[in-house]
């Protein structure tokens, strides 16, 4: 894991050659407990690192194709894993891996609903996604929907994979209202400064 300019954000990657792109997983810190989002899997020198930071009492997962190393992460750590409930329906057998499933900052435990709050995604490739406001960071997390293939630059997830794009459109663009510093992205390089100028521009271009 390497640390950001976030100071209270890490992240560690795997590069795709066929997209040409990292997918990125991310651990939040607190006071009252670590929070990994989207884990990928993490090697023993990582292991170590997040123990050093105290380990990680919860996962968050954004969407059913962002549960990755879910499974095996929340038995190393003895975390508490969360699904997002608008989309679990494509869990499957899979959803063993979820202890709980979330629709709002308000079905997660206290130390992490008061660092983020939950917004949904609706329209993309299923019926709902979430996407993670950091609170103090003033950081917008993202899985799958928005993701980024040249730095700097934000974009949406393919027509072809978007069951309705205009839900989409609106969706994105009711976020416009945040104090945003920061875009996480789960795919893709992530914008850490200037997020609010790049995200009006994107939305912009969405709705052109």
């Amino acid at each position: 894991m390497k640390s950001t300019c976030l100071e209270t954000v890490l992240t560690w990657s795997r590069y795709q050659p066929d997209r040409r792109i990292d997918f990125n997983g991310f651990c939040v810190t607190g006071e009252r407990g670590n929070a990994l989002v989207d884990p990928l899997p993490l090697d023993e020198p990582d292991l170590a690192h997040l123990a050093d930071l105290g380990g990680a009492a919860w996962i968050v997962v954004t969407n059913f194709d962002h549960l990755r190393a879910t499974a095996a992460l929340r038995e190393r750590l003895g975390a508490r894993a969360y699904g997002p409930a608008c989309d679990r329906a494509r869990f499957g057998d899979a959803a063993a891996a979820i202890d709980a499933w979330y629709e709002s900052e308000a079905d997660l435990p206290e130390g992490l609903r008061e660092r983020v709050s939950v917004r949904t995604i609706r329209g993309g490739k299923s019926p709902g996604e979430v996407a993670l406001w950091l609170k103090s960071e003033h950081a917008l997390l993202f899985g799958d929907v928005v993701r980024s293939h040249v730095s700097g630059r934000l974009r949406l997830l393919p027509d072809e994979k978007l069951a309705d794009k205009a839900a989409v459109v609106r969706d994105l663009a009711a976020l416009r209202e945040l104090p945003i510093e920061a875009v996480l992205l789960g795919d893709g390089d992530s914008l850490y400064r200037d997020g609010a100028a790049a995200y009006a521009q994107f939305v912009a271009e969405l709705m052109a």
